[in-house]
């Protein structure tokens, strides 16, 4: 089925005729060639690699590496731009309804015409050949010796015919073509930032670079960083070195098949989110053959009797809508995010420590809470309930706010530590 550039957008079809006009690019060479902005030139390339109009080229080079995808028209789109030019080139235009006519005898007038004209002057009718070439000697004979003797043996119906079948062979070529292109399934363009940090990994080699490395030499915010390399760490894209400072390395998955956003990786003994999977990766690689294709887990007690317990199908969700006042937390109970909300007094201690671990630093609310998350592994925790607390503790007395714009607090340095006690027994008693 021919495509219909008609129904592209304009930024598409500039790219996808940029692209035919070079015979195959990259997204820097389609974006300069068709005057377009390079993010309306990557959303054309991901709209026609979709549509199966552009296939990316094997130039045998490793993506891994940051190499820029090469993208070539499809055989398809190759096919029909080459049959529009040669149906372009061959037509007659203007002149194409007369031999039409010729075709149906209405002309015989004009074809008498053109027969005497023929015996008059036969360099004149040489020239003058009608447009419809054979079909026009059908109905008249104006030159016996050169046309009459095709005209007895070829009439038109097989001239006719014969145009038929070729154009029978270039539709069956063109379906051909199509079929081959759905055979190959285009690749979706990996992820800008996550190639980035795939290129400064595969430059650091076998040493690996830490998060700041990272930072510095692709330009991204430390935040998005560390998110992208957990989603990498999960696709097997980049690895943690053990020891410290926390070192990475490229691993062997292409930067082109990470999803920057997966979902998160769940336990699956209890389905709660496991965060910090770069913290844990031992643990998580023991529990996981434990589990049975039928989702069961077989305990086999001291005396040797097996007992199997069916696992959680799905993970468990709150119920909205019923007060939770009063009703102690369960396991049933998580956050948005799939963690075990905070014990009555756990943020409260875990900000008190966290500034107490730090003597004479200033820390905003947004600082202490991003230390407790890499504490926990990664998890999510709140710089607004942090600030509440923060207030709390300050109102206590037990740490001393050192400016209101930005709120900023710290635990000044003490000679000993009888003062950090004492604050630390309060906090439970409170807790």
């Amino acid at each position: 089925m021919p495509y219909d550039p008609s129904t592209m957008t304009p930024g598409t079809r500039a790219v996808l005729d940029a692209l035919v006009a070079l015979g195959q690019g990259t997204a820097a060479e389609l974006s300069e060639r068709s005057g377009k902005a390079r993010s309306t030139t990557d959303r054309a390339i991901k709209t026609l690699a979709d549509a199966a109009l552009i296939v990316a080229v094997d130039t045998d080079a490793d993506t891994t590496d940051g190499t820029l995808t090469r993208w070539a028209p499809s055989q398809r789109v190759a096919a029909e731009t080459q049959e529009r030019d040669i149906s372009s080139d061959a037509e007659p235009g203007a002149d194409e309804p007369a031999g039409a006519d010729d075709d149906t005898g209405e002309t015989d007038a004009s074809g008498t015409d053109r027969a005497e004209a023929g015996h008059a002057d036969d360099d004149a009718g040489s020239d003058h050949t009608p447009p419809g070439g054979e079909p026009s000697g059908t109905d008249v004979d104006p030159h016996p010796a050169e046309v009459g003797e095709g005209d007895a043996d070829n009439h038109d119906p097989g001239t006719v015919a014969t145009d038929d079948t070729s154009d029978a062979d270039n539709d069956s070529d063109g379906s051909d073509a199509g079929d081959r292109v759905t055979v190959v399934q285009p690749s979706r363009p990996g992820d800008r930032k996550v190639m980035t940090i795939k290129a400064v990994l595969s430059e650091h080699g076998d040493d690996g670079a830490t998060i700041s490395e990272i930072v510095a030499e692709s330009g991204i915010g430390e935040t998005t960083a560390s998110r992208l390399l957990t989603a990498m760490e999960q696709a097997d894209a980049a690895r943690l070195l053990p020891g410290v400072p926390r070192r990475w390395i490229a691993g062997p998955t292409k930067a082109s098949e990470v999803d920057p956003n997966p979902a998160p990786p769940r336990c699956p003994l209890c389905l709660q989110v496991v965060k910090g999977l770069s913290a844990s990766p031992d643990a998580l690689a023991q529990v996981q053959p434990l589990v049975r294709p039928d989702a069961t887990l077989h305990i086999v007690a001291s005396d040797g009797t097996v007992h199997t317990v069916a696992l959680p199908t799905r993970p468990p969700t709150r119920t909205h809508g019923m007060s939770s006042a009063g009703t102690p937390r369960t396991d049933a109970t998580v956050n948005t995010d799939g963690s075990q909300p905070f014990a009555r007094g756990e943020l409260e201690r875990l900000t008190f420590e966290t500034l107490t671990a730090n003597p004479g630093r200033t820390m905003t609310p947004q600082e202490i809470a991003v230390a407790i998350s890499t504490r926990l592994g990664g998890r999510a925790v709140s710089s607004g309930a942090v600030r509440n607390n923060c207030g709390k503790l300050g109102a206590a007395g037990h740490i001393v706010m050192v400016s209101e714009s930005p709120w900023a607090f710290q635990y000044p340095a003490q000679p000993d530590d009888d003062a950090t006690d004492q604050s630390a027994r309060a906090i439970a008693e409170r807790s």
